[in-house]
């Protein structure tokens, strides 16, 4: 029976294993076509005007050209820039709408400065609208994770004191060690109180930012 389980176990892991290592093969995948990594056969087939209605569509900027232009050249071919440039003008106006920019900005994504001007008010509303509510929220992340790291400090400062309290009366501790670790303990035990008055003035910092955040959301026309 243990051997069965030992090796469900271990088909398991193996099948985890596996699957991490998919997923890192997936990653690299997306950033080498990121860097606009294009083969012999890709270059000489290539729909030039798809790929950038491609690139428009993703808010790649102007440059994403020459990195395709580069890569081609190390095969020999020379992209249909005009074709490139309408198909990415197509693509912008897939990319730059109001809850592209919304959803761009509430991830906490940046803008290249890639949409024209005709399009480009629009997708500025929503990003700076999306942006707002990410900062809200961010401000909210910060000051929680503040009191976790204050309530993890005052866990350990007890067990320290703990540990030096034991050290103390025990017969081992010398005079010396006792006066030492008196005034140690005394110092944890400021610090200890102090973290306590810190982490209620962070609680009520949390409970504004968490107010501020909800108005925020509420405000926006994007929710």
């Amino acid at each position: 029976m243990g051997k069965v389980l030992m090796g469900k176990v271990s088909m398991g892991t193996s099948i985890v294993n596996t699957i991490k290592v998919i997923a890192v093969l997936a990653v690299a995948v997306f950033f080498l076509n990121g860097c606009a990594t294009m083969s012999a056969e890709e270059c000489v087939t290539a729909d030039w005007r798809a790929i950038g209605y491609e690139d428009g569509a993703a808010g790649q900027t102007v440059a994403m050209l020459g990195k395709r232009r580069q890569a081609c050249a190390d095969h020999g071919v020379r992209p249909d820039t005009e074709a490139y440039r309408a198909g990415r003008a197509e693509g912008l106006t897939l990319y730059c709408t109001e809850m592209r920019g919304f959803r761009i900005g509430r991830a906490g994504g940046t803008y290249g400065g890639v949409c024209p001007r005709d399009l480009e008010d629009d997708f500025l509303a929503g990003y700076e609208s999306g942006r707002e509510i990410y900062q809200a929220q961010r401000a909210v992340n910060d000051v929680a994770s503040a009191i976790r790291s204050a309530h993890n400090e005052r866990e350990h400062l007890l067990d320290d004191i703990t540990e030096m309290s034991a050290h103390l009366v025990s017969d081992e501790a010398t005079k010396e060690e006792r006066i030492e670790l008196l005034a140690d303990i005394a110092r944890l035990k400021t610090r200890h109180t102090e973290l306590g008055f810190e982490i209620e003035d962070m609680e009520y910092e949390l409970a504004l930012r968490e107010a501020a955040f909800h108005e925020i959301q509420l405000r926006s026309p994007y929710r």
